[in-house]
């Protein structure tokens, strides 16, 4: 699913509000809710939906469940692909004027393309944006599935190199 309203952007579970932070980045983020790192088949039976990985980007050196976020990390955790169930409310909010979309073919129809760092806070599903957690996030991409499944993949720093790896999710 995604909305458009004045200068707000959603992409099933992720906000993104074309605007400069209102607020400075903590230098240390906590980590998110009951976070854990656990392995990608233990990922795939507790995550309550169908996991993905890019294969483009191979196997995960690491996956992190917290709360109901899987997040696999390469190239020594500076690329990660977190995904998520879509449907439920809360998500990811982001902050920047730089917010583009994108046309990801039969991936998906649409897609938005953060190209510049930006904070990165997490939303539980009581709607409480947990501010301890904000952190500065680098270049990301955001889509769905059909399935309301959110997928957002950062550290990779061109859209080119972004949508070749996104294409290759299976």
């Amino acid at each position: 699913m995604v909305q458009v309203v004045g200068d707000l952007l959603r992409v099933a579970g992720i906000e993104v509000r074309a605007e400069h932070p209102s607020r400075p980045i903590p230098p240390d983020a906590s980590p998110l809710p009951s976070s854990r790192t656990i392995g990608l088949r233990e990922a795939r039976r507790l995550a309550g939906f169908p996991l993905v990985t890019p294969a483009a980007l191979g196997e995960p050196e690491e996956v992190v469940l917290a709360d109901r976020v899987v997040t696999m990390l390469y190239r020594g955790g500076t690329v990660r692909f977190d995904q998520f169930d879509g449907t439920l409310e809360g998500g990811f909010l982001k902050t920047t004027p730089n917010a583009e979309w994108v046309d990801l073919g039969s991936v998906a129809p649409v897609a938005i393309w953060l190209p510049e760092p930006h904070p990165l806070t997490y939303v539980d599903r009581d709607q409480v944006a947990h501010t301890e957690a904000t952190r500065l996030a680098g270049p990301s991409l955001v889509w769905s599935s059909a399935q309301n499944l959110t997928y957002r993949l950062e550290g990779l720093g061109t859209l080119e190199e972004a949508t070749e790896v996104a294409r290759s999710v299976q």
